[in-house]
């Protein structure tokens, strides 16, 4: 592959990946936790107050807010939930009660973060092409570009994306600062884990796993092992101080006790918010895996969610690129890149499985461009010449030659077009993508539901489906947070969860659960498994039978006469 071939082949797959995000993003409407982030945003671009920002650092709900801060004339609702820092109700006050606009303040919301998604991908062919020239890059960036899950969340204003492209970034810039340690690439690693740290809470874990690596590096590769790893440890401290001032800075220096009463701290709402993701991950909530629902969790929850939502070819790559990694002979330079692509997420992928909170394929989102980029380098890597030996052996030797021959030069591009074929199959519904493993999307709600499969975006989607089949009104089971009314469907309501908030219905529900009354039932997936009720089994009738259509895979439609 050619310089120029290459540069087309980038271009191509970034116009292709923006296209693909844009266009599907203006079907869907908001999830169900977008209004959260985008209010926390702009009430922080509004106010310099953070006090919002608990769970949630806000560089990236800022960055996602700043568009439509400064587009259009946003009114802020400074009542008594912002007084009591309640995100939930001020979120839904600013967006479907303060504000008239909403479409186009999610529009112009979810643009920065699909920005975000090319950045990532872009970074992905950087540092892919600085290991193993172009050809490795452009199969890095495939791999970032046509994966469904990463476009899902490339087109939402949430920090799932955000907070996967900084982490990337961090462990790229740390990278850089092994290979040529100075002032200025120590800067940037520590600037780059600030970002992270501030992007997405989760991120925070990934601070002693980079250090961790950082050390390692050193320990493994050339002489004087002991002394580098002395310089690193040094180098680490300042690191993290840079990161922790970036932090600082992007709460607006703010300082404060961390409870009432207590000693004045720098960033208080930043630990506060460290805190509170770590009781929320150990606390029981409800869970849904393969029918079944407990408060617990599963060790296994992850493992089985990579396996079902990620698609096949990126699979098979994943292995090629392990497998023909093997027969590369690894590098005596300080900063050997295996460490930072590997070490990172599958530490971060090890914590995942002692997490209670298992609501979603999105927490996985940052192990994705560090196996891009191995995967894409172990299958770039040249098979070796055939050595002179005995016939025998000399024909075995050149049919394996001619095999890691294919392997290196046609399979990747089959798997590649595979992919390609698998996210337009799948288009505009990226959310909902299941491979075949799970039985595709049709049947992915078998396996997983919430974030997975249904976050409440396809009220488009079910508005359409009414209009093309003439219906005038439905009994909706909602899962979400935008308010069905604007988008002018007519419907009664069912036990549900989101705001508006239909979950208290469950305990006495407007229908005959064993015998439903006529009429048209939107119900979406996630409510018909009821992992969400304290009653488990409110929508057991329906979930025996056939649905007579899905929109968007999400909502299922049951007509009863």
């Amino acid at each position: 592959m050619t310089s120029t071939h290459t540069r087309w082949l980038t271009v191509g797959l970034l116009w292709l990946a923006f296209a693909l995000m844009l266009t599907s993003a203006v079907d869907k409407s908001p999830t169900l936790d977008e209004g959260n982030h985008i209010a926390r945003g702009a009430a922080f671009l509004g106010t310099g107050d953070p006090r919002l920002s608990l769970e949630h650092p806000p560089l990236v709900n800022t960055l996602s807010a700043l568009p439509a801060h400064l587009l259009l004339d946003l009114r802020l609702p400074l009542d008594m939930w912002w007084e009591a820092g309640e995100w939930y109700h001020f979120a839904d006050n600013f967006l479907w009660r303060e504000n008239d606009n909403f479409e186009q303040i999610v529009f112009l919301a979810r643009l920065p973060i699909m920005g975000l998604g090319l950045l990532l991908a872009a970074l992905a062919f950087r540092w892919a092409s600085t290991l193993g020239g172009t050809r490795a890059g452009a199969l890095a960036l495939a791999l970032v570009t046509l994966d469904p899950n990463l476009l899902a969340h490339a087109r939402l204003s949430t920090t799932d994306l955000g907070g996967t492209f900084f982490v990337f970034l961090a462990a790229y810039a740390l990278w850089r600062y092994t290979q040529s340690p100075g002032r200025s690439r120590l800067v940037m690693a520590g600037v780059a884990l600030g970002l992270a740290f501030s992007a997405k809470m989760s991120a925070a874990l990934f601070g002693p796993f980079l250090a961790l690596t950082l050390i390692a590096d050193a320990l493994v590769t050339g002489p004087e092992r002991l002394r580098r790893a002395l310089r690193r440890a040094a180098g680490l401290a300042v690191i993290a101080g840079l990161a922790l001032f970036t932090v600082w800075a992007l709460y607006g220096f703010e300082t404060g006790p961390l409870d009432p009463g207590g000693v004045t701290l720098p960033a208080p709402t930043y630990v506060r918010g460290v805190r509170a993701i770590l009781t929320k991950s150990a606390s029981k909530s409800p869970n849904y895996l393969l029918g079944e629902i407990n408060d617990q969790g599963w060790w296994y929850y992850f493992p089985i969610a990579l396996l079902v939502k990620t698609p096949l070819p990126t699979l098979a790559l994943w292995s090629l690129g392990f497998w023909r990694a093997r027969s590369r002979r690894p590098s005596r330079r300080p900063g050997h890149a295996a460490l930072f692509l590997l070490l990172p997420p599958a530490l971060y992928f090890l914590t995942t499985l002692s997490s209670n909170l298992n609501i979603g394929y999105r927490h996985l989102l940052p192990i994705l461009p560090f196996l891009a980029v191995f995967a894409a380098q172990g299958a770039n890597t040249p098979p070796r010449p055939t050595p002179h030996t005995s016939r025998f052996t000399f024909y075995v030797l050149r049919f394996t030659f001619h095999v890691s021959r294919f392997t290196h030069h046609v399979l990747p591009s089959i798997l590649v077009v595979w992919l390609a074929l698998n996210t337009l199959f799948i288009y505009p519904h990226f959310l909902a993508f299941f491979n075949a493993i799970a039985g595709g999307p049709d049947n992915g709600w078998r396996v997983l539901v919430d974030s997975n499969i249904d976050w409440g975006q396809d009220l488009e989607g079910l508005k359409a489906y009414m209009d093309d089949h003439q219906i005038e009104r439905v009994k909706l089971s909602w899962f979400g947070s935008a308010y069905p009314e604007r988008y002018g469907i007519a419907h009664d309501p069912l036990p549900g969860v989101g705001f508006p908030s239909y979950f208290d219905l469950w305990s006495d529900p407007p229908f005959d659960r064993n015998n439903p009354e006529p009429g048209v039932y939107a119900i979406s997936v996630t409510n018909l498994v009821g992992s969400v009720f304290p009653d488990h089994e409110i929508y057991a009738w329906f979930r025996e039978r056939e649905p007579a259509a899905k929109v968007g895979y999400s909502i299922f439609i049951y007509e009863e006469n």
